[in-house]
């Protein structure tokens, strides 16, 4: 008997405990939900630009790109010779440039900028006397392969008004042959309607620097 009593007196404590949990308040389990870490964004090298620059109310910026061989040849001579300039396998270098329109308070309400007509007329590398030659040729596919317009009339097509909207990019291609011996890109952007050329100094990459000077 004495035996029995303990045994009972022993369990007593458990069961006072089972009755404590099985008889508490029932609570809603509550969850924060914690957005992943995101990783801290590094800048590369084709988000920061090589040259930019403002005459009035159209900001360019220049990203220089890859540098690649021509398919074709530039189908232009050598002054006085039938020799041609930039035969098939002359380094090209690939640019991306993007238009950004800035208003000022003389506008009013206006939302745009006007860039009808815009040109790269005037264009040269530095310490060479001639104009840079486009690479018609080639540079229009490496446009479309890099999801881009080719020139700024890719960029408005058939549209007789060109216009960028303010504090938004509108970005195009362009790329030139690269004579032997140079690194720097002497760029005109003419947009006429600011009144007078944009003249910017864009240094070339090492591998365009480079592959000139092979």
């Amino acid at each position: 008997m004495n035996k029995k009593l303990i045994a009972i007196g022993a369990l007593l404590p458990c069961l006072a405990l089972v009755g404590c949990v099985s008889t508490g308040p029932t609570r809603n389990p509550s969850f924060t939900t914690v957005a992943p870490a995101k990783p801290t964004p590094t800048t590369s090298h084709a988000a920061v630009p090589a040259a930019d620059g403002i005459v009035d109310t159209v900001y360019v910026q220049v990203f220089p790109g890859r540098t690649f061989k021509s398919k074709h040849g530039c189908r232009c001579t050598v002054p006085d010779s039938n020799q041609e300039l930039f035969p098939a396998g002359t380094p090209v270098v690939f640019m991306k440039l993007t238009m950004t329109g800035e208003w000022k308070p003389s506008q009013g309400n206006q939302t745009y900028q006007i860039v009808t007509g815009t040109t790269l007329k005037g264009t040269q590398f530095d310490g060479r006397p001639e104009p840079a030659v486009l690479d018609t040729a080639d540079g229009p596919a490496a446009a479309k392969a890099a999801g881009l317009p080719w020139l700024p009339t890719g960029l408005f097509g058939s549209k007789t008004d060109w216009t960028v909207p303010n504090d938004k990019e509108r970005s195009f291609a362009a790329a030139w042959y690269l004579p032997a011996g140079v690194d720097r890109l002497l760029l005109t952007v003419d947009v006429p309607s600011e009144g007078q050329p944009l003249h910017l100094i864009v240094p070339l990459p090492n591998a365009a620097a480079n592959a000139s000077g092979e």
